[in-house]
């Protein structure tokens, strides 16, 4: 049977009959397939377009951009657009109504990474002020020690909840911090080891629950701390700080090329 001639709409609401019947597509994504593909549809009949067979990709490529300039869609809404067409000419491809799918060579768009610029001196400072506010609980002792490895020392989040306290060498004032090219060995000054100290001491004792755990930063179970558990750490301390703004452990680092004075702690 020929379908080439049947109308636009039809293979639309048969490409969606399919979907609920599979159960492969939520209701949310199901609306957005509808609203995207009678978009569409629009857009080919003021083409002139009256089969689905004389879609090709240039036009679906100017359906794309039309909609792009008129809505200033992000990249990643351009990608979701692109998903559903490619999923709706493969379903026509499958059915005999199109000999081959058309929305295949339509090119994705890479996202644009935000940039987010580090803390401001006085946004350091009030978190460094809540930081050493917090009480000499372990975990008050553990956030306090984060803040000073992710600001004061410059270390990523991974970094942080990699070391172990093997990785600690207080008699040497060091710490070894895990890097692609191997370990290396970063000197730490007094104002960290004195953190370092007073959370070896005091905090991971009453933390540990199993001690084969060798990770430094442990959270509130004894288990090794997730880089989301020492983001959100951060967040609720900033949010005490009184900083509404998205705060993260990229943000707190010390910006490159701008070393911290390892010997004043007001510029936290």
């Amino acid at each position: 049977m020929d379908h080439s001639q049947e109308a636009l709409e039809f293979w639309i609401i048969r490409f969606l009959d399919a979907c609920v019947v599979t159960e492969a597509v939520s209701a949310s994504t199901l609306k957005a397939y509808r609203h995207t593909l009678f978009s569409l549809v629009r857009f080919l009949k003021s083409h002139g377009i009256s089969q689905w067979a004389e879609a090709r990709t240039p036009l679906l490529e100017a359906f794309l951009q039309d909609a792009m300039a008129r809505r200033g869609w992000s990249p990643s809404t351009w990608n979701q657009k692109v998903a559903v067409l490619r999923t709706f000419f493969r379903f026509l491809e499958t059915e005999g109504v199109i000999p081959e799918n058309p929305a295949l060579p339509l090119r994705w768009h890479s996202p644009r990474r935000r940039i987010r610029l580090p803390l401001s001196a006085d946004q350091r400072q009030r978190l460094w002020r809540m930081a050493e506010a917090l009480p000499e609980s372990p975990l008050g002792l553990r956030d306090r020690l984060i803040v000073d490895l992710i600001g004061h020392l410059g270390l990523r989040a991974g970094q942080a909840v990699a070391l172990t306290v093997e990785d600690v060498d207080l008699r040497r004032g060091r710490l070894r911090i895990p890097a692609r090219n191997g370990p290396r060995w970063l000197e730490i000054p007094e104002t960290v080891a004195r953190s370092l100290r007073r959370y070896l001491d005091a905090g991971r004792p009453a933390l540990t629950r199993n001690p084969e755990i060798r990770a430094l930063l442990l959270n509130h179970r004894g288990e090794p701390l997730t880089r989301q558990g020492l983001w959100r750490a951060i967040k609720i301390l900033a949010l005490r700080a009184g900083l509404s703004l998205s705060i993260s452990p990229e943000r707190l680092r010390q910006p490159p090329g701008l070393p911290l004075p390892m010997n004043d702690r007001s510029l936290l």
